[in-house]
This record gives structure tokens, C-alpha cells and sequence, in this order.
């Protein structure tokens, strides 16, 4: 299996590195990338394992709740996407929140919204029995190769991060289309071509940054390692999450590049460990790496960080790291309840599942796509083994 690479630029990401190669006047400003081949992951996979999408699927068929109301959720939102046109733009140009917040929020809006069709879609296809599931699925793959054959780059101070957490909801999507038979392999040639030079372009970009850029930028490397069965690449992302652990995670479980984010210091804790936590649930399901146990050279790991989080989004008045009237705080039907119901799955604690559950079922989307449906698509108890 071949893809074309256009252009002469470099894509650095875990393992992954390409740049031009070979004599100029034989292969212009082009040449040919073709991955190594190794046994790949089972798709789909990657954030939702075939186990995962199977047990939601039961509880579905038999009426359990929640799943059955987040269900019913979901399909009010996959059959209101079915009326939307892709958005999809050439060049990805996001200003900087801070700098032009109208403009930044129309231009991720486009991503944003797009990945949000797709991605209910494929969802809902993946939970849907009867005539519908193609309609969802062909909605889906209409989305994805909009963007594939329209979208070329991305430019200006947030485009990498926009596409890389704004994104990930397309990437997610076409993990969940492996299996439909309707999505051609030719179509899937140019996704998977323009996965690898514009999203995970992207992502390579900021994967290395010390905040939550950088753990965008590595969940959206890992998703898409993934879904194009880069095992090597996918190796090295992991290890990249244990020093994102061990780096942005003090003794007390607080995150200081985000706290220190004034008003928004919740949020940004929150922002960080939504990709985190999801980048941990791949290396799960993708090689059972246990990393939700992981603690850095502090003792502290990802539990530490959200017990620390959630003693902040009950009692906000007692945040200790800004005392101002507009701390922006979390809800638990939104942001960051998203986040502990889908670690109530994983940890089994009861204080995160007594804050959510008078919420659910919880759904968000619109920004980011990391735990959008985390009742729907609970994950599962931990199960793998730890790093040696």
C-alpha cells in the first residue's frame, strides 16, 4: 500500500520522519512514502475498542439506561447531521483565541462542526441496525474526504492546535468506518494521505510542548499512528505520554502550566488531561499498556491530578490559585463532567460517579473531541499491564 506525500515539507511524529528525498530532477517535488509492514491494530479501535462499541451495542438492544437515553441522545444529533454540508477550507487559518476570538471561534467552527457530523455519524452507524446505518455511514465518509480532498494546511497562531483537538473528532470517525464496506479503498488512500501530511503534520508540531498544546498534539499523533498501523510511531508516542505525566503532574496532583492560567486554570487542567487521559486509553486497547496506573519520579500520576481537579470543581471558592469572581467553573453535565464519567470507568470511584450522575446522559461536543460520549461509550476497568 502506497500514499502519495506531496511536497517537500517534514513530518516528525514518534518514529515517523520524512522529508524529500531522492534526486530532485527524477522526483520533482514529490515522492513516495510507503509504511513499514508490520502486523496492524484491529479496527476499529483505537479510543473505542470493537469490545467497548459491543457492550454499548447490548445494553442498547436491551433498554439499560444510561446507555439507552445516551443513545437516544446521540440519535437526535446523527439524524440532524445528516442535513449538513461539509465546511471544508483549503487552507485551516485559526488566529489566536486571545488575539481575535470571533475569528479564531469561526474558523475552528468549520473543523469543529464538521467533526462532530462525522463523528455521530459514525457512531451512530456503529450502533444502528436497519436502513439508517448506511445513511449514517455515507454522511460520515462525506465528511471525511471533504476535508481530504479539499484541506491542504494549516496557517496562523492556533491552526496546528485547533486541528490537532478539533480534528481528532475526524480521525475518530474514520477509525470507526474501517468496516464499511461502502467507504472505497481508493477513498481511503487519500484520507490516509491526508491524515499523515496535514493532521498529523499538525500534530508533530506542538507534540513536544510542555502544556496542553502538547497533549493535543499527541493524542492527535497516537489516533492517527493508529489508524495507520504505525506500530513503532505509536511506541514512541506512549513513552511520550509517561513524560507528559511525570512533567506536568506535581506530588499534590495540581498541573502548574495550567493552573497558573488565572481565571481559566480549571479549564486548563481540565484541557490537559482530557487528551492525556484519552492518549492513555489507546495505548490501552492498542497494546494493553496500563498507563492509567503510571506515576512520575513525584509518586503522583493521572488519579492524583483528577482527584485534584474534581476537590476544585465541588468547592471553586476554595481554589487557592486565583481568588477573582470569574473563575471559569465546570459543570457536570459539560466540561469537566465528561471527563469523570468516562475516569469513573476506569478508576471506579465513587466520587466521580456521585458528581456526574445526576447528569447524565453526558454528551458534549462543538471544540474538542476527546470523551465526547463517554456515557454512551463508557470505557471499560483498567485491564493491562504496566510499563516496565
Amino acid at each position: 500500500m502506497l500514499w502519495m506525500v506531496p511536497g517537500s515539507h517534514t513530518v516528525e511524529c514518534g518514529s515517523v520522519s520524512m522529508g524529500g528525498v531522492g534526486d530532485s530532477d527524477t522526483l520533482g517535488s514529490s515522492f513516495w512514502w510507503a509504511p513499514k509492514r508490520v502486523p496492524g491494530y484491529s479496527h476499529p479501535g483505537g479510543l473505542h475498542s470493537q469490545t467497548q462499541i459491543g457492550i454499548s451495542r447490548k445494553k442498547i438492544q436491551l433498554g439499560i439506561e444510561p446507555w439507552f437515553s445516551a443513545y437516544d441522545s446521540l440519535m437526535q444529533e446523527a439524524q440532524k447531521n445528516l442535513g449538513k454540508a461539509p465546511q471544508a477550507i483549503a487552507d485551516f487559518n485559526v488566529p489566536g483565541y486571545y488575539d481575535d476570538a470571533s475569528g479564531h471561534r469561526k474558523a475552528m467552527g468549520r473543523l469543529s462542526e464538521d467533526a462532530w457530523v462525522a463523528y455521530s455519524c459514525a457512531i451512530a452507524y456503529q450502533l444502528t441496525d436497519g436502513k439508517q446505518k448506511v445513511k449514517f455511514a455515507n454522511k460520515a465518509v462525506q465528511i471525511l474526504m471533504a476535508w481530504a480532498t479539499t484541506n491542504t494546511q494549516t496557517s496562523n497562531y492556533d491552526g496546528d492546535l485547533a486541528m490537532s483537538d478539533a480534528g481528532t473528532g475526524l480521525i475518530f470517525a474514520a477509525e470507526l468506518m474501517t468496516d464499511f464496506k461502502g467507504w472505497k479503498r481508493a477513498q481511503r488512500e487519500v484520507f490516509k494521505a491526508w491524515t499523515l501530511n496535514v493532521y498529523l503534520n499538525s500534530c508533530a508540531k506542538i507534540a513536544k510542548e510542555p502544556n496542553n498544546w502538547g497533549d493535543w498534539g499527541n493524542l492527535g499523533c497516537m489516533a492517527a499512528h493508529y489508524f495507520l498501523d504505525d506500530k513503532e510511531a505509536l511506541n514512541e508516542d506512549v513513552m511520550r505520554v509517561t513524560k507528559q505525566i511525570d512533567d506536568a503532574i506535581d506530588a499534590d496532583g495540581s498541573m502548574p502550566q495550567e493552573i497558573k492560567r488565572g481565571p481559566r486554570g480549571l479549564w486548563y487542567t481540565y484541557f490537559s488531561l482530557a487528551p492525556i487521559t484519552a492518549s492513555c486509553q489507546i495505548a490501552l486497547n492498542a497494546d494493553s499498556i496500563n498507563l492509567f496506573d503510571f506515576k512520575g519520579q513525584d509518586g503522583a500520576g493521572i488519579e492524583e491530578a483528577l482527584d485534584y481537579l474534581l476537590r476544585y470543581e465541588k468547592a471553586p471558592d476554595t481554589w487557592p490559585h486565583y481568588t477573582e469572581k470569574d473563575l471559569r467553573k465546570g459543570r457536570p453535565g459539560l466540561y469537566p463532567g465528561n471527563l469523570f464519567e468516562a475516569m469513573s470507568g476506569i478508576y471506579g470511584k465513587p466520587a466521580y460517579e456521585t458528581w456526574i450522575q445526576e447528569a447524565r446522559p453526558i454528551m458534549v461536543f462543538g471544540h474538542h473531541y476527546a470523551w465526547a460520549l463517554p456515557t454512551l461509550l463508557r470505557p471499560m476497568p483498567m485491564a493491562g499491564k504496566a510499563l516496565p
